[in-house]
């Protein structure tokens, strides 16, 4: 299968550009960098990447784009994904997030092809579901709380249009939260992970946290990428939204106790009111059974594994003399 991939080069990216070459699928990418990161210089023989700002590039060449790659697949990844960097830019974010969508789909229209599009979303544009609606299934109302939670459910609402008036293949992905090896210290775990690491390589002195009470359904990365794989060869259907996640909730002081108890050494913690944000959501899990029965898709790696591995990797990290 040819694939194109938008936003290739960041954490998920990287993760489904090796799922796709592992399945045999050829694959090319768009990034706003234009470049491979250090962590994924691995994939550049096999994946070629073209530079595309999204927020900006101009229709006609974006079309002249899909119809010179002729994808079967587009998995489109790129996105301001950082709900608090939203804040501080709300034009950016739906500049990119919605607008970019539209420069997307409006070229897979114009270009007279018809792959199947994989619009990702978020689980966060549900915002702070009531009781009675969790575990959070595809029928719970959109209540987003930011604007990147908001662009990623108007993008939704515009793949849903795009089917309707022109006949797209497009299907929705809506992953909750998610984490692997690669993910940055400006999310969570990558963040706890990080931490517990530097702890124990002498770096810092103890591990400081926010709110530790919050309870969130992780999905490992890889997991994730294999739904995103199982929804664009027609196993989805289009116009379609499928919530990504593992159905199960983990309380971040539980996350944090695993890798404590990973750690070679003593790991102090030390609570920064500084950290704590009093909107932060208490609890949201994915009810999947939508995608599972489309696709027969279930999660392979457990919290801890996923943990494990997130640790290992950050432990190669602070070794580096680049980290």
């Amino acid at each position: 299968m040819r694939a194109l991939v938008t936003g290739i080069t960041g954490f998920v990216g990287g993760h489904l550009a090796e799922h796709l070459l592992a399945s045999g699928d050829l694959v090319v990418g768009l990034s706003n960098a234009g470049r491979w990161p250090e962590s994924l210089a691995h994939l550049a023989p096999q994946v070629r990447i073209e530079r595309c700002d999204l927020a900006a590039v101009a229709q006609d060449e974006m079309t002249d784009l899909i119809a010179r790659k002729r994808p079967e697949a587009v998995y489109h990844l790129a996105a301001q994904a950082n709900p608090q960097a939203s804040v501080a830019d709300p034009k950016g974010t739906w500049a990119l997030n919605l607008g970019g969508t539209l420069t997307l789909l409006e070229a897979v229209k114009a270009s007279g092809l018809r792959p199947r599009v994989v619009l990702v979303g978020s689980g966060v544009c549900y915002g702070n579901p009531a009781p009675e609606h969790m575990p959070v299934s595809e029928s719970c109302p959109l209540r987003p709380n930011n604007p990147y939670s908001a662009s990623k459910g108007a993008a939704d609402l515009l793949g849903i249009q795009h089917y309707l008036a022109h006949g797209t293949d497009a299907v929705m992905a809506r992953p909750f939260n998610h984490a692997g090896p690669r993910q940055s210290s400006t999310y969570v775990l990558g963040a706890l992970a990080r931490q517990v690491a530097e702890v124990e390589a002498g770096i810092r002195p103890r591990v400081e946290v926010g709110n530790l009470d919050v309870v969130r359904d992780f999905t490992d990365v890889r997991d994730v990428v294999r739904a995103y794989r199982l929804l664009a060869t027609a196993e989805g259907v289009s116009g379609e939204v499928y919530n990504l996640g593992s159905g199960r909730g983990t309380r971040l002081a539980d996350a944090l106790e695993t890798l404590r108890g990973l750690a070679g050494v003593p790991i102090d913690v030390f609570v920064d009111p500084a950290r704590v944000r009093p909107v932060d959501q208490p609890l949201l899990v994915a009810d999947a059974s939508k995608l599972r029965l489309a696709t027969g898709w279930e999660p392979r790696f457990s919290i801890e594994s996923t943990l494990a591995d997130m640790l290992d990797d950050w432990r190669r990290a602070v070794r580096s003399p680049v980290a």
